[in-house]
């Protein structure tokens, strides 16, 4: 009788801590989901960029930012219709986005890196590196 009790309390352990790892699993695709969301709807632009406590905001002042579902990000410049292609993933664990420009040349290559946001919106990212070596700031705000 007392192993059966025992393999019932085993049984519902399993139960509980399997559905315990489903609502994180769940957790993780709706913040997976939001992030892709906010950040592929509609174009953004640097409102705000410092590298090593520099403004250098003008020298993004021609580009417009698109993200993809598929991890591909289009800096379009405004001036010459010229576009470069990147990549972007966003982590939802630790809430931050990784970017990347290969080949690409300044002011595109000081977007290579991982950020650490600090606060966002649908309409608004703010982040920082996540390498705590580099002092960066840069605020992304959605085209109107």
């Amino acid at each position: 009788m007392k192993s059966t009790g025992a393999c019932w309390r085993i049984f519902f352990l399993l139960i509980f801590s399997l559905s315990g790892f489903q609502c994180k699993k769940i957790k993780e695709d709706i913040g997976r989901k939001f992030i892709i969301n906010a950040m592929t709807s509609g174009l953004w632009i640097v409102q705000t960029f410092s590298n090593e406590n520099v403004d250098i905001t003008a020298e993004f002042s021609s580009y417009e930012f698109q993200f993809k579902k598929d991890g591909k990000v289009i800096a379009i410049k405004a001036a010459t219709s010229e576009q470069f292609t990147g990549s972007w993933e966003g982590n939802v664990d630790n809430l931050t986005i990784y970017s990347n420009f290969p080949g690409a040349g300044e002011p595109l290559l000081k977007l290579n890196d991982t950020w650490k946001i600090t606060n966002n919106t649908m309409e608004l990212v703010e982040a920082k590196p996540f390498n705590m070596g580099r002092t960066a700031y840069l605020k992304l705000v959605k085209k109107v």
